[in-house]
């Protein structure tokens, strides 16, 4: 579900126009660590579609290197590097500098997780390029749909 961005995250250096910024959050049950979301969201079926696009020009990945980047050993995955990390967020670069993926994980009281992700499409000037925009509402729908297998993949591995 599309939500407001939650103040003082990483992604909301972002914010302000004339960038672009969307948030999408979801509840699951239980505890979910920051690293788990991330994982969960880059392995779902969707996504890999994406990284086989990515490998094709050169910019593929593994587990072993998703791995290595959400344990702090590595700043790089597939096309991505990452830009700033907190215990609960984690904000990714694209090779190009022009867009960034965030992830948040917020433990409520009662035993649920609210995990988030969205993006900035930064313009570099003062208006976001026109491809972006006719873009947008293609990457919107996207983004629902990876966050929807994401938490699916997620509930699955905490049954």
């Amino acid at each position: 579900m599309e939500s407001e961005l939650p103040d003082e995250t990483l992604l909301g250096r972002y914010a302000e126009p004339p960038h672009y910024t969307d948030s999408f959050s979801a509840s699951v049950a239980g505890r979910v660590p920051l690293e788990r979301w991330v994982r969960s969201f880059y392995t779902t079926p969707l996504f890999r579609c994406e990284r086989l696009v990515l490998a094709a020009v050169r910019l593929g990945s593994t587990d072993t290197a998703l791995d290595a980047m959400l344990e702090g050993r590595a700043s790089r995955f597939a096309a991505w590097t990452v830009e700033d990390r907190r215990a609960d967020e984690l904000l990714m670069c694209d090779v190009n500098g022009r867009t960034r993926s965030w992830f948040k994980v917020d433990a409520n009281t009662d035993d649920t997780t609210r995990v988030w992700f969205g993006s900035a499409v930064l313009a570099p000037d003062d208006a976001l390029p026109f491809g972006y925009r006719l873009l947008l509402p293609a990457h919107r729908v996207y983004s629902r749909r990876l966050l929807a297998a994401a938490v699916r993949r997620l509930e699955r591995s905490l049954d």
